[in-house]
Order: structure tokens, then sequence, then C-alpha cells
């Protein structure tokens, strides 16, 4: 059986029922992180153009745009809402990293509404099917394509539309064929350049893969065609974007044993950017509060790192700052904290943090799996250190429900009040008995109180 079919043939015979329970319990845990940061997402700067195009587009009015108060067809709402579930880059994170949530969640959720809208309810337990999957076909290509990448293509835009073309044809309830017909449009809809990273762009690389994904299931249970074995075909999707090296048995072997969202799991990242600044933000937190220091106190602050981030030293914007080591450790430095409201432009080019950005020094120093450490040289001539390895909320060092919560709120509360917020919550985390998934919906479609 060829692999393109392998994997197809699994989403169809894959149901929640044959889900183990701690996969159940790692996808409601990812599901609340994606829907968190959808809302908060959708209160965004870029948000605010996205959200504005995708409504003066038009389109029938099946699918909620989050945060928006309005709906338009699954494609487009999948697009947005991708959008929203990116932009602050505090999804979780796979191994290798890639954007699994912002590409699938919001391709499941926007289906799921249309069959509605069609007169088919969707539950809950669907949705948890369809994020499964969608997760595990994007971790297993990413893993099974990572020493051949090309790191040019941002990893959301290569293995993304599959991914959401997996959790669609579950929603969609698809079979075999129309699966690999699914998957085989999807693929030929990758793209997205790392070079758009810190910039608005990077964002619309899940959003298209979940716009790519619902629309690739679309058309394949409406009998729209495409290669049956797109995956291993010649000129197909391994030998374009990967020269043919792709792991095989890590794409088909051992399907469903473990799944990926336990085995290897995920990071839940704490401050909302890249990855790879999580623990230099807390190596200097951790400082920070153990030294009891303020930014005026440092004469220069050190980082030891594997790498220097996409932005440099001085990010040109408050959003390509959450790809700058020195831009997140002198938010940490200068504030305690780091937040969603550290990445605005009046943070970014506030006079003390362009005072604060001439102190930070970056060194890269060995392999990503040695500490982060930080070292601040005082004015008043002592020398002072600390570091971090795991970050909290890695998969070594998890957070407790009431750190996951923190974050949830934190999020939630920029769209949806107190008590909606509770109602959302109480659906999500009991996911698996949601009859109809459009009580869900009803509730993340609000759009925010208006401000004073």
């Amino acid at each position: 059986m060829s692999a393109t079919k392998t994997l197809a043939q699994f989403i169809v015979d894959t149901s929640y029922e044959k889900l183990p329970a701690p996969v159940v319990e790692a996808a409601k845990i990812a599901i609340l992180d994606g829907i968190a940061n959808m809302l908060a997402g959708s209160t965004q700067e870029l948000a605010t153009i996205i959200g504005q195009y995708v409504k003066d587009s038009g389109g029938t009015p099946q699918s909620t745009v989050i945060g928006w108060g309005f709906k338009t067809h699954a494609p487009s709402a999948a697009f947005a809402n991708g959008v929203f579930g990116h932009c602050l880059d505090y999804e979780i994170q796979g191994f290798p990293p890639t954007h699994g949530t912002s590409s699938c969640l919001p391709s499941a959720l926007a289906l799921a509404e249309e069959r509605t809208a069609s007169g088919k309810t969707i539950s809950g337990k669907t949705i948890i099917e369809a994020y499964v999957l969608g997760w595990e076909i994007q971790g297993r290509l990413r893993a099974a394509s990572a020493a051949a990448a090309n790191p040019a293509f941002h990893p959301p835009g290569i293995v993304g539309p599959l991914g959401g073309a997996a959790a669609s044809a579950k929603v969609l309830g698809l079979d075999t064929h129309q699966t690999q017909m699914a998957l085989g449009i999807a693929a030929s809809r990758t793209g997205g350049l790392t070079a758009n990273t810190g910039t608005m762009v990077k964002s619309t690389h899940p959003g298209n893969a979940a716009r790519m994904g619902a629309e690739a299931g679309m058309l394949a249970g409406a009998g729209f065609t495409a290669s049956d074995q797109i995956l291993e075909a010649p000129r197909g999707y391994a030998e374009a974007l990967f020269n043919g090296n792709m792991d095989w048995d890590i794409v088909t072997q051992g399907l469903g044993d473990p799944y990926r969202l336990v085995d290897p799991g995920f990071d839940i990242k704490r401050f909302p950017a890249q990855v790879y600044m999580q623990n230099p933000i807390e190596a200097v937190l951790n400082l920070r509060e153990r030294y009891e220091l303020q930014a005026d106190m440092v004469e220069e602050l050190t980082l030891q790192t594997s790498g220097r981030g996409h932005s440099g030293s001085l990010p040109q914007t408050g959003l390509d700052g959450k790809f700058s080591v020195e831009y997140c450790a002198a938010a940490a430095l200068l504030d305690g904290r780091v937040v969603i409201d550290s990445f605005t432009d009046q943070r970014r080019f506030a006079p003390d943090m362009e005072e604060t950005l001439r102190k930070i020094r970056v060194q890269p120093d060995g392999p990503e799996s040695r500490p982060v450490k930080a070292t601040a040289k005082l004015k008043d001539g002592r020398t002072v250190s600390d570091e971090c390895q795991k970050f909290t909320g890695s998969a070594g060092n998890p957070m407790s429900r009431e750190q996951r919560m923190a974050k949830v709120w934190d999020c939630i509360g920029r769209v949806l009040g107190d008590r909606e917020g509770e109602q959302m919550l109480t659906l999500v985390e009991d996911l698996e008995n949601v009859p109809d998934i459009s009580a869900l919906m009803a509730i993340l479609g609000q759009k925010p109180p208006p401000t004073e």
C-alpha cells in the first residue's frame, strides 16, 4: 500500500473510541490553548486587517470568524482563524518544530459549522478526532523530512495544508479514496517563506494551511481529483520539497502507537514569542528575581545560547521582537514579565527599551541541549548569573493546570467576559460530551466589549 493510501486509511479508520485516554486529554489541552490563541489573536493589529479583508470578501454565512461577530464560508473562516491562532506566536509547539494547531483546528471548526448549516450536527468527539489526526499527519511528515528540509520554507506552510486536509477529511466523513484526493489537493497548496518571519505574512502560513486544508476536503468530497499517491509519486510532494529524501518508516510505521500528541508531546509556550526565545526569557527572569535586579542597575547583560534568533539585535517592529533574543531579554529585564503587550510597537520604541537594548549581548554557545545562561555585569562591580534549560511549559517541565489557566484567561479575557469565558472552558474541557459544536462556536464568535 502506498504511503498516501496508508495515511488516508489511518485517517478513515481512526475513531474517538480508539483514542487512548492520555491522547484525548492532551488534545483537549492543546485545543483549549489553540482557542485561547485565536481569541487573543483576533484583537491584534494584523487581525484588524485580516478580519476586515475576510468580511469585505463576503461569503455564505456558515462559519464563525472568531472574535469578530460574523460568519462567512468555511475556507475563509479557517484562514482568518488560522491567522489569529498563530499571529501571537503563542501556540503549542511540537517536535520537530511546526505550528500544528493553527494549521488544522480552524479547518475542523469551520467545516463543523458548515456541516451544521447543512443540517448535519458535528460533535466534540469529531473535533477531537480531527485535531488528533491533523496534528499526527503534520508531525509525521515534519519528522520524516526534517533532515532534508530547505530552511527557506517555513514548516507550517509545507506540512500544514496536509494536516488541515486530514482534519477536514475527518469532519466531512470522507472515505479512503476521497481522503487521498484531499491530501493530493492539499499537497499542491504548500509554500511559505521563512524570510517573512517577523512580519505579518508569517501568520498567513498556518492560515493558508487551514484554508487550503478545508478547501481540499470540500473539493475532494465533491468529486474533485488529484494524484492518489501524491506523497511518493515522481514529481510529487517528497521529490519536489525534499529531493525525495523522506523517511517513509516515520511516515507510515506504528500509526497510532504512539500518537505524537503524547510521544514526543509538545511544549506549551509560557511567553508569546518564538519557541527558541522561551529559555532566554526565563533565564533573565530567574536572574532578575534571584538578585532583585532593575534594568538601571545593569551595565551589560550577556546571553549564552544556541542561536541569535531570526531578527537580530534591533527588531524593526514589536512583532519582529518575538524573534530577537536581545529584545526578549530586554523586555524581561525591564518589565519583569513578557506578555502579549510586550510586542507592540509602542513598547519596542519606548526610550527605556531603546536604552536597554544597547546593554544586551548574545553569545551563541554550542548545542541547543545546553542551558541558556544569563550573566549581568552590574554598575556596582558585581557579576551575577542564572540559567534555564527547560522552560516552564516545555515537555520536560510541564505547566501545572493553574499555570495553564492563567495563560488561557489572559488570552480569552481580551474578548470574552467572565461568564462567557467560563461557559467556553466548560465546553472545551468536556469536549467529548458536547453533542453540537455550534454551541461552542456561538460563544467564540462574540465581539469583544467596546473599550472605554
